[in-house]
């Protein structure tokens, strides 16, 4: 985030994010989620953690995890933790995020 000062006392911020690097892509997806560690993220906002409670459901419904881990954002409006990505990323397999509202 830029931060700019036009008066004194008056911090002006852009809240844009610079563009993806060129070569970001998608992560690569398991064939079957059958035995997979499935990790339901939500952001806070809310329903998130009843949307993805249902999520959860309907997919453990469909397969067979081995475990199934939640957590939440502590703030919808700023980015994940860096600690609570590191946890996702070395716990789980796969991972869906909420966004409710």
């Amino acid at each position: 985030m830029v931060a700019q000062s036009t008066r004194p006392g008056m911090v002006i911020l852009d809240p844009t994010s610079p563009p993806l690097p060129v070569d970001a892509r998608l992560a690569t997806r398991p064939a079957d989620l059958n035995g997979k560690v499935l990790g339901l993220l939500n952001n806070s906002k809310l329903n998130a953690a009843n949307l993805l409670d249902e999520v959860g459901e309907l997919l453990s419904d469909r397969y067979d995890f081995a475990k199934v881990i939640k957590g939440s954002k502590p703030n919808a409006s700023t980015p994940c933790p860096e600690h609570i990505v590191k946890e996702f990323v070395a716990s789980c397999d796969v991972l869906v995020t909420s966004n409710g509202d």
